[in-house]
């Protein structure tokens, strides 16, 4: 399936999470140290505005968080329609990626952060088993580096999980999430 895509159905279930939230529950805690709901969605929406800013595109948030990170999403998806851009270089930290690269980076911290907002909100969430699969794959593929693993990389350090776990519950150890967070 192209990356484009399942970003999309990321962004759509992120989304879905997302705009359940009040005003209120913008501040809850999240499985994500230190932050809040209102703090994840900022961070992809920042994530969204550097891409966009490789692209020569800006955007300028609402304050709305929710409305922003939809808005975000869009933006960054209408640039990667074109298929020159998933071949063009991104950075991502210290490192230089083909976009396609990037765009599956994106697609696994959507979907993890997904979950780490609906379980913010109370919510049991399950997610698309095909999506946590790809993303098992993808960032399982994620080089053993500190710039990608632990408290200064782009995911946790990961935790330990059996290796007939459900996707799920692997993908979050993978990702430093315990599937048992409340």
């Amino acid at each position: 399936m192209d990356i484009r895509e399942l970003d999309r159905a990321a962004i759509a279930s992120t989304t879905g999470f997302a705009e359940q939230a009040t005003d209120e529950q913008l501040d809850a805690r999240t499985p994500c140290d230190k932050w809040a709901v209102r703090d994840v969605l900022e961070h992809m929406v920042d994530n969204n505005r550097r891409t966009l800013g490789q692209l020569g595109a800006g955007f300028e948030p609402t304050g709305d968080p929710r409305a922003d990170f939809r808005a975000s999403s869009a933006a960054l998806h209408a640039h990667f329609a074109d298929d020159a851009v998933l071949a063009r270089t991104f950075a991502i930290g210290d490192y230089q990626v083909p976009g396609e690269f990037a765009l599956a980076v994106h697609f696994g911290d959507v979907l993890v952060h997904g979950w780490d907002i609906g379980t913010a909100l109370g919510l049991d969430v399950e997610l698309d088993e095909s999506l946590v699969l790809v993303a098992l794959d993808r960032i399982g593929r994620f080089p053993d580096s500190p710039r990608i693993w632990g408290p200064d990389g782009l995911f946790a350090n990961r935790l330990p999980v059996a290796d007939d776990a459900p996707p799920q519950e692997r993908l979050l150890a993978l990702t430093g999430r315990s599937g048992d967070w409340r």
